[in-house]
């Protein structure tokens, strides 16, 4: 019992894995990606390791979109690039991407 409260103060204590990422597309491809990234954020947010999952479109320039993600561990946040979802997309993405995806990964500044 004291090691499994010893898990939960850590895992309390341990701050998110936060990642952004900015995708744009080739131009006339844009809804081509923006659907293949509604789906999936949708069966991200299904993911017991992910807390939050933002998707947004740039008003200015639609072609551009972000992600904002909030995942419990760097770890789990790796394991996703294992899931049939996430294979797919990136087996799609590159016909549809302008240039490669920018992923920050980040920490709060408190």
């Amino acid at each position: 019992m004291d090691n499994y409260l010893l898990y939960l103060v850590t895992m309390k204590q341990q701050e998110p894995h936060t990642v952004m990422v900015i995708l744009e597309s080739h131009p006339g491809k844009e809804d081509i990606l923006k659907t293949a990234l509604l789906e999936v954020a949708r069966q991200s947010r299904l993911e017991d390791s992910c807390l939050e999952y933002r998707f947004y479109q740039d008003k200015e320039n639609p072609t551009r979109f972000a992600l904002y993600e909030q995942w419990k561990s760097k770890e789990l946040h790796l394991e996703q690039f294992n899931k049939p979802y996430i294979v797919n997309f990136a087996n799609e993405a590159g016909d549809l991407l302008a240039k490669p995806y920018e992923a920050v990964y980040a920490a709060e500044v408190k």
